[in-house]
């Protein structure tokens, strides 16, 4: 089920080959704003997933989007505690977005 606004020009992004049932789930649409193509990641990781399983499929998924001049949004439940400063998986996972120049908020 999708819910957009009429007026919104958007394509679904298939990102079916990345889903692993309780691991990494994901789905994603193209808009076109203004000249501008923008992509929005949703993503869900099961609090009992493999976080690098998790990794894995969040590393290789940008490359088939990547292009420059394009936004990526990301958003979703990664079931992480980003308010836990000493989290190794906080680090590891904004590492790998950083290779993308992306930066994670809370």
């Amino acid at each position: 089920m999708h819910f957009f606004h009429r007026s919104l020009d958007y394509n679904l992004i298939d990102l079916q080959k990345y889903c692993i049932e309780q691991e990494i789930e994901i789905c994603a649409i193209k808009m076109v704003i203004a000249a501008t193509d923008i992509y929005v990641i949703s993503i869900y990781r099961s609090p009992t997933g493999d976080f690098v399983t998790f990794l894995q499929g969040i590393d290789e998924m940008p490359n088939q989007l990547y292009k420059p001049n394009i936004e990526i949004i990301i958003c979703g439940d990664i079931n992480m505690n980003y308010l836990d400063e000493n989290c190794y998986k906080q680090s590891q996972l904004d590492m790998l977005l950083a290779t993308y120049n992306l930066s994670s908020t809370v």
